[in-house]
């Protein structure tokens, strides 16, 4: 029997089985009861509910400060999985991070760092705004090149 940690064991069998890091935070703040603490049965029962509160907060942290040293082309690209794992919209996916009751960010958190995640939100809002202007359905396709 291999002996691990809440938080190795939330790590490695509960996030990991999450796809995207855009994903992964939705998740936890699915699991964040909004008052500060997270909730999560199955972790609690095995570890107790304040290893389970110490394994969530810290991935939560290390989740966030991953994603703010991602390059937004690559958030982009994982938001594109995230939601559609979630079987959502990327509009709608991104709604459920940027209210002020998501809880995207960990309670403790520096100001710099809220500022950098609200950025890196609102460019990623406009990527997918503009990407879908820039391909209207109805358009007509490109003519061919001439020779």
């Amino acid at each position: 029997m291999v002996l691990r940690s809440a938080f190795e064991d939330f790590q490695s069998s509960t996030l990991s089985a999450v796809p995207g890091l855009l994903g992964k935070l939705r998740y936890l703040v699915l699991l964040h009861n909004g008052d500060g603490s997270y909730s999560h049965w199955g972790l609690e029962r095995v570890y107790g509910s304040g290893a389970a509160e110490k394994a969530m907060r810290t991935s939560h942290g290390i989740l966030v400060s991953g994603i703010l040293r991602t390059p937004l082309s690559e958030l982009a690209e994982d938001l594109k999985g995230s939601a559609t794992g979630a079987q959502i919209t990327e509009l709608e996916f991104l709604s459920c991070l940027e209210t002020p009751q998501a809880n995207a960010l960990p309670a403790q958190r520096f100001q710099a760092s809220e500022k950098h995640f609200r950025s890196v939100l609102h460019s990623l809002f406009a990527l997918v705004q503009n990407r879908a202007r820039a391909t209207p359905r109805d358009a007509s396709p490109l003519p061919p090149l001439a020779r």
